[in-house]
C-alpha cells in the first residue's frame, strides 16, 4: 500500500516532531536544570542564615570576653579570703608565719588532711533574716545587706548544690609566760587569727594547766577553710583569634589513598 502525505500533512509532522522533541527536551534537560538552580537557590539561602548567625555569635565574641573577664575578676577577689589547696604541711607554715612576732614557744602542732564539704557554711538560710517594711524604709542610706532585700522582693536564694570547699583542722600548743598575766599571750594570738583576712576560725581556746606541769600551756583549735584557686591571671589574657576546623584532621594519608603506579 503506497501513503503519499501531502504537502500539509508533512508540515504537521515536522511541527509536532519539534514539540516533541522541545518537549522532551525541557524535561529532560531543562527542568532538571531549573530544579537544581532552585536547590541551589535554597542551599545557598541556608547557607546564608548560617552565615549570619556565625557573624552574630563573632560579633558577640568582644561582649562574651568581657563578660568572662568581668567573672574572672570577681572570683579573683572573692577567692582572696579563702586559703590556697595545699598540704597540711603548708597549712602549718602558713600559720606560723600568721603567728610570726609573737616568740610563741611551739610546744606541738597537729594538722589533719584537708577533706571536701559543702559550701553551706558561707551562704545565709531565709530564717536567718530580718526583712520587714519598717527596717527597709529606716535604711536611709542603704546599709542593709543584699540578702535583705532580696528576701523582702521575694528573690529566690541561689542554690549552689555541687560547690564544695576544703576545711582543714588544726591544733597547736604553746607555752604560757609565768610571769604576773600568762594569759596575755592567749589574748595576743587571738587578735593576731583575727586580724588574718583568711578563712581561719578559732574553734576554741583552752588553758588548763596540768598540775604536775610547771609550764603552763594553752592550745589553740582552728578550722581553716582552702579552695582551688582560678588563675586569674591566665582567664584575663586576650585571646580572640577564631581557629578554624581542621577538616583534614581525619582523612587518611595520601600515600595511603595513592594508586600504585604501573
Amino acid at each position: 500500500m503506497n501513503l503519499k502525505l501531502s504537502y500539509r500533512d508533512k508540515v504537521i509532522f515536522i511541527v509536532v516532531m519539534v514539540i516533541i522533541v522541545l518537549v522532551a527536551g525541557f524535561f529532560l534537560f531543562i527542568k532538571p536544570k531549573f530544579e537544581a538552580v532552585e536547590n541551589a537557590k535554597a542551599t545557598f539561602e541556608s547557607k546564608q542564615e548560617e552565615k549570619n548567625e556565625i557573624d552574630t555569635k563573632i560579633d558577640t565574641l568582644p561582649i562574651i570576653i568581657d563578660n568572662i573577664k568581668a567573672t574572672a575578676e570577681e572570683i579573683g577577689e572573692k577567692q582572696q579570703i579563702f586559703l590556697d589547696e595545699a598540704h597540711p604541711y603548708t597549712n602549718e607554715i602558713y600559720i606560723r608565719e600568721a603567728l610570726s612576732g609573737l616568740n610563741l614557744d611551739m610546744v606541738s602542732m597537729n594538722t589533719a588532711y584537708t577533706i571536701a564539704a559543702p559550701i553551706t557554711r558561707y551562704t545565709t538560710k531565709e530564717e536567718h533574716y530580718l526583712a520587714y517594711e519598717n527596717k527597709i524604709n529606716a535604711d536611709l542610706y542603704n546599709e542593709l545587706p543584699q540578702e535583705v532585700y532580696n528576701l523582702y522582693n521575694g528573690v529566690p536564694d541561689p542554690t549552689y548544690p555541687e560547690t564544695i570547699i576544703g576545711v582543714t583542722t588544726m591544733e597547736f600548743t604553746f607555752k604560757l609566760d609565768t610571769g604576773l598575766n600568762p594569759i596575755d599571750k592567749v589574748y595576743r594570738v587571738m587578735d593576731r587569727l583575727a586580724e588574718d583576712e583568711k578563712t581561719v576560725v578559732l574553734n576554741s581556746v583552752s588553758t588548763e594547766a596540768d598540775p604536775t606541769d610547771e609550764d603552763p600551756k594553752a592550745t589553740v583549735n582552728l578550722t581553716m577553710y582552702s579552695i582551688f584557686p582560678l588563675n586569674v591571671e591566665e582567664a584575663l589574657k586576650e585571646n580572640t583569634d577564631i581557629k578554624p576546623i581542621d577538616t583534614t584532621a581525619n582523612e587518611p594519608a595520601a600515600d595511603e589513598t595513592a594508586e600504585p603506579a604501573a
